[in-house]
C-alpha cells in the first residue's frame, strides 16, 4: 500500500482540511457574524460562544467531508500513481495556504455585508 493511501494519513489530511477551513471562517469573522445574526436572545455573553462552537464543529465536519470527496475523486481518476501521490502530498500545503489567502477576502466581504 502506498503511503498516501494509508487510512491514518487520510484521516490526518481530512482533519487538517477541516481545521484550516474553521481557521479561515473564524479569522475572517464569518462565524462571529453568523453567531450574532442567529442570536435571538438578550444574553450575548452566553449564546454567541455556544453558537460559534456549534458552527465551528459543522465547519470542521464540512472540511473533512470535502477533503474526503476530493481524495476519493483523485483515487478514481485516470492519473498515474505518481501524479496522484504528488497532488495528495501537496494538499496539506494548499490547506495551510488557503486561510492566508481567503481570510482577507472573506473578512472584506463580511465587513461589507455587516456595514450595509
Amino acid at each position: 500500500m502506498e503511503w498516501y493511501k494509508s487510512p491514518r494519513f487520510r484521516i490526518f489530511l481530512h482533519l487538517l482540511a477541516g481545521f484550516c477551513l474553521m481557521s479561515t471562517a473564524n479569522n475572517s469573522g464569518l462565524t462571529t457574524s453568523i453567531s450574532r445574526f442567529l442570536d435571538f436572545t438578550q444574553s450575548e455573553d452566553v449564546v454567541i460562544p455556544i453558537i460559534t462552537m456549534i458552527l465551528s464543529g459543522i465547519i470542521i465536519v464540512s472540511g473533512y467531508f470535502l477533503s474526503s470527496k476530493l481524495t476519493s475523486a483523485l483515487d478514481r481518476s485516470s492519473l498515474r500513481e505518481v501524479q496522484k501521490s504528488l497532488i495528495i502530498l501537496s494538499l496539506p500545503i494548499i490547506y495551510f495556504v488557503f486561510p492566508l489567502v481567503a481570510v482577507p477576502v472573506f473578512g472584506t466581504l463580511t465587513s461589507t455585508i455587516i456595514v450595509n
